[in-house]
């Protein structure tokens, strides 16, 4: 789960140990900028994210803590550590930097799945149908929703919606297109539509990211 600054939120008492990370929004803003990803603040989408790098690192890192000795190479553990985090973030989350979905790391799980989210990534403005996206990954409806949803930690409809979001993104940033224009452009069916998702994801409409782009 990844939360933005100031962004209202609770912690639910857990039976196991929790893993938390705070990062400094100058110190993600500073690494975006130094990788040429991201040229303003940082801000992630309210969505479920799964990654199998990012996951990868939070096990390595919160082995690393529970089994090595506490001195004074911990330090300089962590700090590079988090450099690695914040990189890894920038690159594979969904958010306003996002150019588009990294999906790489997702051939080595399933390769079927990844089969299925090329096609669907390449042809992002047809209206996917659960057959349709079943049948590239020659699974059952059932085990293909299934599947991709323990993978990536949403329905396939909800990750095709979201990546189109990351494709308007672009528009919004570098074109004078009405709303309107790249709603339907990305393969949404309605500007409302649209618009009502963008906003659950950043807290803002399409009108607004782009206004505050251009101040």
């Amino acid at each position: 789960m990844i939360l933005n600054p100031n962004e209202e939120h609770k912690q639910l008492a857990v039976e196991n140990h929790k893993f938390l990370i705070e990062l400094d929004p100058l110190f993600l803003n500073d690494i975006a900028k130094s990788i040429n990803v991201y040229n303003y603040d940082i801000q992630f989408a309210n969505a479920i994210q799964k990654n199998p790098q990012i996951t990868q690192w939070v096990r390595f890192v919160s082995e690393y803590l529970h089994t090595e000795n506490i001195d004074g190479s911990l330090e300089l553990f962590l700090d590079h550590s988090l450099v690695q985090l914040a990189i890894l973030l920038i690159k594979n989350t969904v958010g306003i930097h996002a150019q588009t979905l990294n999906i790489s790391s997702f051939n080595a799980i399933s390769p079927l799945i990844y089969k299925t989210m090329e096609a669907m990534m390449e042809h992002y403005q047809h209206q996917w149908t659960l057959d349709e996206m079943s049948s590239i990954s020659h699974l059952s409806k059932y085990q293909f929703a299934h599947l991709f949803k323990e993978i990536t930690g949403m329905s396939p409809y909800s990750w095709l919606q979201i990546y189109r979001i990351i494709r308007s993104q672009e528009d919004l940033k570098h074109t004078n297109k009405t709303i309107l224009e790249i709603a339907l452009d990305c393969g949404f069916s309605s500007a409302s539509v649209y618009n009502q998702l963008f906003k659950r994801l950043y807290g803002e409409t399409p009108g607004s990211f782009r206004k505050k782009l251009k101040k």
